[in-house]
């Protein structure tokens, strides 16, 4: 076994996958590379990866490269490695809504993307393997602008010490991936590395937009129609809306923008009568009894929200996958959609890295870190003052990035997937960052948008997996000319 250190931390294995009845082999690595201060050009840290790459590729020039990782910040790459895009995933319930009993299991994923692109999975500093060396403070790469300059020297040393420079570059990020993968984006273009694609999984670019770090009242009526399909998920919704789902989105959207948002803004000004429409509008949308949106001044947050929906039925809804109750009321630490992934995709990833890629190390694996969150520097995300001698207060946000990338290349192409059943980053918030980024209309249409029958890892749900791999199958293509 390879035991992770500087002098002998890499193991390469080999491995066979059939896919649509044809037989795939490819090489699995497990390794780290040095992060450099350059002012010192002493070692400061060493991120660890797990790559994978598909054999009998002749032309690395054609072959795609895709970097992958998830948010916090301070996840590891567990999720998106064994959820949706490694060549063997965590076994699944039919709808994904069921935690499996032990034992739990890693199965051949016909939906894994190796086989239009190489896979490499990073492990930001403090998750998974990755750590300081050399008793170096950690905090000086956690941060929003710290750790993307840190993931941009990762990404350009693995190309350039691998051969895979000239590779076309792709960069997928899930939740908190995708502040970090906008900025990512321009600043790998800054250094020479142009990606050809960025992939979101149920992201957020701005944090104003969501609930989790902003109670204003733009992320609050951001999540309004998320609350009314959870509402019709559970036929909790108004009789008249438990139709199309799509068709009832649209009519709660426009709702929220040409009324829901007005009272909002109008406060104590609202006359009681229009006060009472909205109250009356709001319960039919999202199930909630009209004497609680009253007694909640017309705000009722995702937790409040999660706890009140099915309390006649004494169940909690999972904030990351609405469609995933407990019994009781809702809790952080017990969100249920949370839960019946937590555990068996740690064990599975443990029972992996020892058994199929033959990897040991006497470090602890972090699939996510308090600390990491806890010690985050939110501030070097937000954007830059308009005024010199100024400071700004607002939320982290990066929006300018992701747009200043996309009006530099004109190749560019973002794909972006969402949830419907989302409370953590609605789908909404999404949509709002994008018609708020400053491109031109010939930029914009770089940008797809999908919305998929699930919460947060919406590739928990087998049918909403499937779809994606087809989606993701077309924008792959779409870049490589194929």
């Amino acid at each position: 076994m390879a035991l992770a250190n500087p002098e002998n931390d890499t193991k390469v294995t080999f491995h066979t996958l059939r896919i649509n009845d044809e037989e795939m082999d490819y090489s699995a690595t497990v390794g780290s590379i040095p992060i450099i201060d350059q002012k010192s050009q002493t070692e400061q840290a060493r991120i660890y990866y797990i790559t994978y790459n598909r054999q009998g590729i002749e032309n690395f020039e054609k072959r795609a490269i895709t970097f992958a990782f998830n948010g916090g910040p301070g996840a590891a790459s567990m999720m998106l490695h064994l959820g949706v895009l490694g060549p063997r995933v965590v076994e699944k319930s039919k709808d994904g809504t069921r935690l499996m009993p032990p034992p739990f299991r890693l199965v051949d994923n016909p939906n894994t993307l190796l086989d239009i692109t190489d896979l490499v999975f990073i492990d930001p500093i403090g998750t998974g393997y990755s750590r300081m060396t050399g008793g170096a403070d950690p905090t000086q790469y956690w941060g929003v602008s710290e750790d993307v300059r840190c993931i941009a020297q990762f990404i350009q040393s693995y190309l350039n010490h691998n051969g895979r420079s000239t590779s076309p570059v792709i960069i997928a990020g899930e939740s908190y991936g995708g502040v970090r993968g906008s900025g990512l984006a321009k600043v790998l273009q800054d250094i020479g590395v142009y990606p050809s694609g960025l992939i979101f999984i149920s992201p957020v670019f701005d944090l104003g937009t969501i609930q989790w770090s902003s109670l204003d009242d733009r992320a609050l009526a951001l999540t309004i129609p998320t609350y009314a399909a959870a509402a019709w998920y559970h036929k909790k919704i108004h009789p008249d809306y438990q139709g199309d789902l799509d068709s009832v989105l649209q009519e709660v959207r426009a709702w929220v923008e040409n009324h829901y948002l007005k009272a909002l803004w109008r406060g104590n000004a609202l006359s009681e009568e229009e006060r009472d429409k909205i109250v009356e509008k709001l319960s039919q949308y999202t199930g909630i009894a009209e004497d609680f949106i009253r007694e909640k001044n017309l705000r009722v947050y995702e937790d409040d929200f999660a706890s009140e929906l099915l309390n006649d039925k004494g169940l909690a809804l999972g904030i990351y996958d609405a469609r995933v109750t407990i019994p009781g009321t809702y809790v952080d630490e017990d969100d249920p959609s949370y839960f019946l992934i937590g555990g068996p995709f740690k064990s599975c990833l443990a029972n992996y890295l020892k058994n199929d890629l033959q990897f040991e190390s006497n470090l602890s694996y972090l699939s996510g870190s308090a600390e990491v969150y806890e010690k985050w520097n939110w501030e070097s995300g937000r954007p830059a003052p308009k005024y010199e001698g100024t400071v700004s207060l607002g939320y982290p946000n990066q929006n300018e990035e992701l747009s200043k990338a996309l009006r530099r290349s004109d190749f560019l192409k973002v794909f972006i997937a969402s949830g419907v059943y989302d409370l953590e980053c609605p789908y909404d918030s999404v949509l709002y960052s994008i018609n708020h980024l400053d491109l031109p209309a010939e930029r914009r249409n770089n940008i797809t948008l999908q919305i998929y029958p699930g919460g947060h890892m919406l590739y928990t749900n087998p049918e909403a997996l499937a779809q994606l791999k087809k989606d993701l199958e077309e924008f792959y293509q779409d870049i490589l000319g194929e």
